[in-house]
């Protein structure tokens, strides 16, 4: 099987400078290399060659070296013209279907959904033009799926889930040795650190989190919270809402440690500077890979009752969940209770890392996608 993806237009892939949609496809399709000859279209980037090849051969990535999401598409299609595919997948753009399905109009197309966003900036009729073009969508979370069944009940049949994976061999659980020695090195030793992961914007909710840990001060007097992430992939400027952060963790005398943008093969480690990361997403997000890389890492999570975090973390058995997800007292109260036991924290990290081996890992996503492509190559 021949098939083509095509990436957003924002960030390459690899995810050299990170962002997770092109986590997944990297992922994904090194790995489905072995099992179909797979071309891979993304963004350019100066430390990468205009072209390489996937694991084994198998496969190929071509870098389209456009600014801009309409001249990176049309010269994306430029790059395959006259290029023949048994299947096109879209990442994550559903606006591309429609040039996309007049360049090659016999060619099954796949669209994958890794949030809501971008569907949701559809009017109704460009959303039921591009629906009556795909042969499938598959979306990353059952939240996805049932909500876009629920708005388009019409192409229902067209839906399908397919959940992310994690690398469980990159993201996996340290000796407390190790984790002191990474401590150390970042400058924030001891044992009484909240991990905040990703992107530092307003929708991601760290000043939820800021609050949260004022509220813990007074029981556990040397707790800090560890910020890891900037405002977007590879950017190291402070922003507005990154002031806005810094000064009410001032204001409620609250310990905090920005690390600012951290590339890909730091993250494993990342996750070993807290001993608890917390999730405290304001958004309705797909399948947050932050809790399933901190399960993975063995550190316990407590993640807000949003979206997809609600299939990646099993509440109570794997990690917590936060259902008042605006409420500070409602995240000291979760974070409390794992720092509080021993034996909650224990569990809370097998769990997490028991849980991500058996329902979350790469190989299993691969096996899923094909799986609905033979089911869809029939109809």
């Amino acid at each position: 099987m021949r098939i083509l993806v095509i990436a957003p237009e924002q960030l390459p892939v690899p995810p050299i400078k990170g962002g997770s949609v092109e986590t997944c496809i990297y992922n994904i399709f090194r790995r489905m290399a072995g099992k179909a000859q797979v071309t891979i279209l993304c963004r350019a980037h100066r430390r990468l060659p205009r072209e390489s090849t996937l694991a084994g051969g198998a496969g190929k990535i071509v870098r389209i070296n456009q600014a801009g999401r309409s001249s990176y598409l049309m010269a994306a299609l430029r790059k395959i013209r006259g290029k023949h595919f048994d299947l096109i997948q879209i990442e994550n753009r559903p606006s591309f279907v429609t040039h996309v399905a007049r360049a090659f109009p016999q060619t099954p197309i796949v669209l994958s959904l890794h949030s809501l966003t971008y569907m949701s900036l559809l009017s109704r009729e460009q959303a039921d033009s591009i629906l009556s073009r795909v042969r499938a969508v598959v979306s990353v979370s059952s939240f996805v799926t049932q909500t876009m069944k629920r708005r388009f009940p019409k192409y229902r049949r067209k839906f399908f889930t397919n959940r992310n994976g994690v690398d469980t061999d990159a993201f996996r659980p340290q000796p407390a040795s190790m984790k002191q020695k990474l401590r150390l090195k970042r400058g924030v030793p001891g044992s009484c650190n909240i991990l905040f992961v990703g992107r530092i914007v307003h929708g991601k909710g760290l000043h939820t989190l800021v609050r949260a840990v004022a509220q813990l001060k007074r029981r556990y007097p040397k707790v800090r919270l560890v910020a890891v992430g900037s405002s977007w992939p590879g950017v190291q400027r402070q922003t507005a809402y990154m002031r806005k952060v810094g000064s009410l963790s001032k204001q409620l005398n609250v310990p905090i440690r920005f690390t600012g943008y951290l590339p890909p093969d730091k993250m494993a480690d990342a996750y070993h500077l807290g001993d608890v990361v917390v999730c405290p997403s304001l958004l309705r997000e797909g399948l947050p890979l932050v809790s399933l890389e901190a399960m993975s890492s063995g550190v316990p999570i407590v993640a807000s009752s949003r979206g997809g975090n609600r299939e990646a973390v099993a509440h109570g058995r794997s990690g917590l969940l936060v259902k008042a997800y605006a409420n500070p007292a409602a995240y000291a109260w979760a974070i409390d209770r794992i720092l509080s036991s021993p034996a909650v924290y224990r569990k809370l990290a097998s769990g997490g890392r028991y849980r991500v081996l058996t329902k979350f890992s790469w190989d299993r996503t691969v096996s899923g996608l094909l799986r609905i492509y033979r089911r869809i190559a029939g109809r």
